[in-house]
């Protein structure tokens, strides 16, 4: 940074806290889904979201809300994610893919489904008045074991 303009400087320690700030974002998705405070969780993303997950696409906040709440309306879930490769995009716009591993107990159709899984997110982001928010998530899952 030896030479940097004041601009530039500006610049890099926005992008660094752009950054923070998503990583945080990502951060409460996770615990707030695994929570299941589904209020708080629906609140991270932007109106017009799309989460595309092996449960199918789903489009707008409160059916993304309403798909994951019911899917695991008897289940529990921990989910970890790792190694952010994040690239601010725009002034108000950024993506990002994330490593992921979760283990899921669940119920499906009817009996109980146990498994952990891993594989990435690709996610896009937009700044909103109230910070940062998912734009659009797509889980990739390269792997799942059954238990």
């Amino acid at each position: 940074m030896a030479g940097a303009t004041i601009d530039e400087t500006a610049r890099l320690i926005r992008e660094l806290a752009d950054i923070e700030a998503i990583k945080q974002l990502k951060a409460r998705y996770i615990r707030l889904v695994d929570g299941k405070k589904w209020d708080e969780w629906r609140a991270l993303f932007t109106p017009d979201c799309r989460v595309e997950t092996e449960g199918g696409v789903h489009e707008g906040p409160d059916d993304v809300v309403a798909s994951v709440s019911r899917v695991l309306a008897k289940g529990t879930t921990m989910h970890r994610v790792t190694m952010p490769e994040i690239t601010i995009t725009g002034p108000d716009s950024a993506t990002a893919i994330w490593g992921q591993q979760d283990i899921v107990e669940m119920e499906y159709k009817g009996q109980p489904h146990k498994f952990s899984g891993w594989g990435y997110y690709y996610e896009e982001y937009r700044r909103t008045p109230e910070g940062w928010r998912i734009k659009s998530t797509r889980l990739e899952r390269l792997g799942k074991h059954f238990a």
